[in-house]
């Protein structure tokens, strides 16, 4: 069957004709009683036409993107931890956030890890206990890839690591020998981490936590690690709100400011790892509701585009309401993603939200605000 342009059955609608007819809809009423003040300084109309904008929109996200579905597991005793792991590998999980209070010795570390496929999934190591050795961390995972006879250059996924936020004296020479270790042993490891800013204006956020990437590029770079390599191992931990439109573009504009960074250093534009995740402290006590919210939110990372995705059981932090084990909690975040991928193919498509006038009109607000705050320059 040839394609058939399906838009040519419909006339051409300026976006004075629309105007024209919502005010007539509101009877008058001022057009811009329907904008949304985001905050103080941003504000968009829920008008957005095509007319708005000089040219098409391009997709942001690569052809090829997807993400990763992840879930955490606080390690307090191996055994334990070990049998949700694997529990949730059997379910489905394409990732493992293995969260340590304390550093791990080598018999916690590999009981954790005890029937885990190191190169099939996507490795990550959070929490106090990784924040304060992360070079640890990395030792553990050399000699548990010798013993298996695993490439450790074929595994992908990250630490929590991030110097500047754990304050104290910060020795970035240490952080430059990681940094080596990584590009030699561990290519595809994110060895930085660093948080989204929690400001509550976005452009702000925005800003912020671009800055405190910079920061690292500059601290770096004096010290012979070159910028292109130091972004190759920062990955970014995102929390996604209730917000739905605003989380979207909040995702892509940060793509676009992270690209943007990058050429200011001269350094080779590649799009920024984001790591998404739900937030406990956006769930209620109404925890039928929290699974509704819980597929929302992760619609929002899925389609801004995040590359890692974390959804937190309807019950976190509200464990002694339910009336189902914890599994079933896990079971059903998880499916979450699969209904996305499976069911919806929504890793299937190349920036979803692209072509959608009010989130690339809302993606190019926040993008702009940001850069504005941030400098015309982010090379200091």
């Amino acid at each position: 069957m040839p394609n058939k342009d399906l838009f040519s059955e419909f006339p051409s609608i300026t976006k004075a004709d629309w105007i024209k007819k919502i005010t007539k809809d509101l009877k008058d009423k001022p057009l811009g009683d329907l904008d949304w003040n985001i905050s103080d300084d941003l504000r968009i109309s829920p008008l957005v036409h095509a007319e708005d904008f000089e040219a098409p929109q391009q997709p942001i996200s690569l052809p090829d993107s997807g993400w990763e579905i992840c879930e955490a597991i606080l390690v307090s005793a191996p055994v334990k931890a070990n049998a949700q792991a694997l529990e949730a590998l059997i379910g489905g999980t394409e990732g493992l956030t293995f969260v340590f209070e304390t550093a791990p010795d080598w018999a916690a570390f590999e009981q954790t890890l005890a029937g885990v496929h190191l190169d099939f999934i996507g490795l990550h190591f959070a929490g106090q206990g990784v924040r304060e050795n992360p070079a640890g961390i990395f030792g553990h995972l050399l000699r548990l890839a010798k013993i298996r006879n695993i490439d450790t250059r074929s595994l992908h996924g990250s630490t929590e690591y991030d110097p500047v936020q754990a304050g104290g004296i910060i020795d970035w020479r240490y952080l430059v020998d990681l940094l080596e270790l990584a590009q030699t042993s561990f290519p595809h490891v994110k060895v930085i981490s660093l948080d989204f800013s929690k400001d509550e204006n976005p452009a702000v956020a925005l800003a912020e936590t671009l800055k405190k990437a910079n920061e690292y590029f500059s601290k770096l770079s004096a010290r012979g690690f070159s910028v292109e390599h130091a972004a190759s191992f920062i990955q970014f931990s995102m929390p996604i709100g209730k917000s739905y439109f605003l989380e979207i573009a909040k995702i892509r504009a940060f793509k676009l400011l992270w690209v943007n960074v990058l050429k200011s250093w001269n350094a080779a534009p590649v799009y920024p790892s984001i790591a998404a995740h739900s937030q406990a402290t956006t769930y209620t006590d109404d925890l039928y509701t929290n699974m509704i919210r819980a597929t929302t939110i992760a619609m929002s990372a899925v389609l801004g585009g995040a590359d890692r995705l974390t959804v937190l059981p309807y019950d976190s932090n509200r464990e002694d309401m339910a009336t189902y084990p914890p599994a079933f909690g896990r079971r059903i975040a998880r499916n979450v993603q699969h209904l996305m991928k499976m069911e919806s193919g929504l890793d299937l498509v190349n920036d979803p939200a692209a072509g959608s006038y009010y989130i690339e009109k809302l993606t190019i607000l926040l993008a702009e605000k940001a850069w504005e705050a941030l400098g015309v320059s982010a090379k200091q």
